[in-house]
């Protein structure tokens, strides 16, 4: 979640996990170009923007909706035409993101006229760029990859999150090696193309 959602929901803020993929299928995203270039891909292949199964989805957890707005995102992108990526900044820009941009002017007027959007985003005047995910998306994939056990006993994983800044599942590790075994585990779980970034991250530090 970038700083325009943090500012607007700083009573709200959770601790997420990032995973990490590969390039678009059909060109770059302004979006991927903004991932640290020490990040590895995971499924580092050319293919669509797969949903999770209707089957796998059933069979999660029901999501408790204390990880606004992460959840309120998701629901809007089953809602609103266009494929709802999220709000981020870009260049010092409001920047509405959308798998279907072409779309941007009736996902303009879904929003605006949601009251819990219409709340805290003005996207009247944003600029639009596409995204390879919807937030949905990622959500799905993102409550998928926390319910695998095998992936959360490597250590050091120190954070994770649905990052709508780079568009992708990013997950932050203290060393390369336990990057090296994470990336293993998550490649055996055959995840779609361009998904999951990781990143070498230091643990946080409380003041």
């Amino acid at each position: 979640m970038d700083r325009i959602a943090r500012d607007a929901f700083l009573p709200l803020v959770s601790t997420l996990i990032v995973i990490v993929a590969c390039a678009p299928p059909h060109g770059s995203s302004a979006i991927a170009t903004q991932t640290s270039q020490r990040a590895v891909r995971i499924a580092d292949c050319n293919g669509p923007a797969t949903s999770l199964s209707s089957e796998a989805r059933a069979a999660l957890k029901p999501r408790t909706h204390r990880m606004d707005p992460d959840d309120s995102w998701a629901a809007l992108a089953r809602q609103v035409p266009g494929g709802f990526a999220g709000v981020v900044n870009l260049d010092g820009k409001r920047t509405l993101l959308l798998t279907h941009p072409e779309m941007a002017a009736e996902a303009k007027r879904a929003l605006a006229a949601d009251p819990w959007f219409r709340r805290y985003f003005d996207v009247s005047n944003a600029q639009v760029v596409q995204a390879r995910w919807d937030f949905a998306q990622l959500v799905d994939w993102y409550d998928y990859l926390s319910q695998q056990n095998s992936v959360w006993r490597i250590r050091g994983i120190v954070s994770a999150d649905t990052d709508e800044l780079i568009n992708r599942i990013r997950l932050g590790i203290q060393t390369e090696a336990g990057r090296a075994d994470l990336a293993k585990k998550l490649a055996a779980l055959h995840l779609p193309c361009d998904l999951i970034r990781l990143d070498i991250q230091a643990p946080a530090q409380v003041l």
